[in-house]
């Protein structure tokens, strides 16, 4: 190894990349999870950044700081950087476990909840089963392949040390993909409201014809098996709908940072 290499220009542009995909590590749904030790995380960050510097080092268009401020505020920006493509990837996700929240609710389930040990936060039973059978076909389908590209494709559109200048377009962007998770939610809790809307109405039906029924204790359970009847049904259509939402993702992500500079 040539010492000679090891100039502050290159440690800087090292940390800079190893910054910019931590911040993606930080919010991507894969990495972040709490089940994965950070040790195992920093490994990874280090890992990629050694693939990645040969190929992007050159591209730097910025001048070595000369004090703490200025590398602080270069890291910042990096970091920041790579928290977005981070969490473009997670609002599928969020799209997902909000369908589910609308189908636990129809169902009657809106008061059960678990702990989810990927965040660590609380998450509704059928938003839990949902954000399981999504999460498994993301790694089937290879997508977590896709954020490090779409990190590796970032260094195209920004180069280390250059900034954000088109703010406007980028929010733009969030804002439609926002509004995407909006509809990934609907599109997929819909079919099973709708079925259990019917349901409800012709149980009220029934109780109105059959008043002495205690159509409460009836439609609790009736309910609650006619919706992991309509999941259990719809699956392998779910998967095929997830892989294409999968691969508009991957060209949301590879095209986040086209023309923001």
């Amino acid at each position: 190894m040539d010492l000679n290499l090891l100039t502050v220009g290159t440690v800087v542009t090292f940390l800079l990349i190893l910054t910019r995909l931590s911040g993606m590590l930080v919010s991507s749904p894969l990495f972040s999870g709490q089940s994965i030790p950070a040790q195992i995380k920093i490994a990874i960050a280090i890992g990629l950044t050694l693939t990645l510097f040969p190929l992007h080092a050159a591209a730097k268009s910025y001048h070595a700081p000369d004090n703490l401020i200025q590398l602080s505020a270069l890291l910042a920006q990096e970091f920041v950087i790579g928290l977005c493509i981070g969490f473009t990837a997670d609002l599928i996700f969020a799209g997902i476990r909000m369908a589910g929240e609308f189908i636990g609710f129809q169902m009657g389930l809106s008061i059960s909840n678990l702990l989810d040990p990927q965040s660590g936060t609380v998450m509704p039973l059928m938003g839990q089963l949902l954000y399981i059978f999504a999460f498994m076909a993301f790694l089937s389908l290879n997508i977590h392949h896709g954020l490090i590209v779409a990190v590796d494709r970032s260094f195209s559109w920004l180069p280390i040390g250059n900034g954000l200048t088109r703010l406007d377009l980028l929010f733009e962007r969030f804002l439609h993909f926002g509004a995407e998770m909006f509809g990934l939610a609907l599109a997929l809790a819909l079919p099973v409201i709708g079925i259990l809307f019917i349901a409800e109405i012709a149980l009220a039906f029934v109780a109105k014809v059959m008043p002495q029924m205690n159509i409460f204790m009836v439609a609790l359970p009736l309910k609650v098996a006619l919706g992991l009847l309509l999941i259990s049904l719809s699956a392998p259509f779910l998967h095929g709908y997830l892989s294409d939402q999968y691969a508009g993702l991957i060209q949301n992500l590879l095209g986040l940072y086209q023309r923001v500079s």
